[in-house]
């Protein structure tokens, strides 16, 4: 790509690509950073700069794994399992959660017919698509 460039006469074009691509990696793995560097914090109540070096030192440690000569069998592992087993679920105990379990006890108490509803509905709604969920993921 940058030899096409260059032979183009776009390589100024190419360069500000790859410079915006390479600005927004940094701003991306900063955002992921500072959010689990707050739960630590939070946590443990440590210094920042002592979970924020801890934390990137064991990002660069489990990083170098990949790097190995099994990097690309150890990257396609991690890969299938976190967004096939892990995302899923997440993704759904997100939606129960919000849609279901916030505020369940201020609508079961509006009246008994609320919570006879909530009931029947988690049974023939939820349970199938847990259910589903967990055997379509399986069938991918």
């Amino acid at each position: 790509m940058p030899a096409a460039a260059v032979e183009s006469g776009n390589g100024g074009t190419l360069g500000l690509l790859m410079f915006t691509l390479w600005i927004s990696g940094i701003d991306s793995a900063v955002g992921f950073v500072e959010g689990f560097v707050t739960n630590v914090i939070d946590a443990t109540g440590c210094k920042r700069w002592q979970s924020a070096l801890g934390t990137v030192t064991l990002g660069i440690i489990l990083s170098t794994l990949f790097c190995s000569n099994w990097g690309w069998v150890l990257f396609d592992l991690v890969d299938h399992y976190v967004s096939l087993y892990i995302v899923f679920p997440v993704g759904l105990c997100q939606c129960i959660a919000v849609g279901w379990i916030f505020e369940r006890s201020e609508t079961s108490g509006r009246s008994p017919e609320h919570k006879k509803s909530m009931r029947a509905l988690s049974l023939l709604y939820w349970f199938p698509v847990l259910a589903v969920s967990f055997y379509v993921s399986f069938g991918f």
